[in-house]
């Protein structure tokens, strides 16, 4: 009896502490999506503004609820974040969101936040392509705004 009380102690653990940094995952998406949202519009002060609320949000994280490639990620995340909020320029905002974008989506994957989507333009990152987390199905491309909107498409939902 005392194995499967351990067994369940530690299975419960590990549920709670997966609920917990999905919470605070959650928390930061609402943020990002409004970078995202900037960078489609092309507004590049929107954006960097944006970073802003995203770099608050990124660090109230705790990254001793994440797994240790999650704690890496979020690293990378709020430097990103507070790089991207340090610039006006359009073009170097989209290529600071590709690695924000990759952080986030790793994270994502991992603490499983609630519906997101994430969405992929072949074009992007000079050809190599990028990928982006949207809160809608829709394509809207962060990486090219009114060019190429369209461009994309969902390569998972999470």
């Amino acid at each position: 009896m005392k194995p499967l009380r351990s067994a369940l102690t530690v299975f419960l653990f590990c549920l709670l502490a997966q609920v917990v940094s999905g919470q605070t995952i959650q928390t930061v998406l609402p943020a990002y999506y409004s970078v995202k949202d900037a960078l489609v519009a092309s507004d590049a002060a929107r954006a960097r503004k944006e970073a802003g609320s995203l770099l608050l949000a990124l660090t109230k994280v705790s990254s001793s609820k994440l797994p240790e490639a999650d704690q890496e990620a979020l690293e990378i995340a709020r430097v990103k974040a507070a790089a991207l909020n340090k610039t006006t320029n359009l073009t170097e905002q989209r290529e600071l969101f590709d690695d924000l974008s990759k952080s986030l989506i790793q994270m994502a994957r991992t603490t499983k936040p609630g519906k997101t989507f994430v969405q992929f333009c072949p074009m992007a990152a000079d050809g190599k392509g990028a990928s982006w987390l949207s809160d809608k199905k829709e394509i809207r491309n962060p990486y090219y705004g009114s060019k190429m909107l369209t461009c994309g498409k969902v390569t998972a939902e999470i």
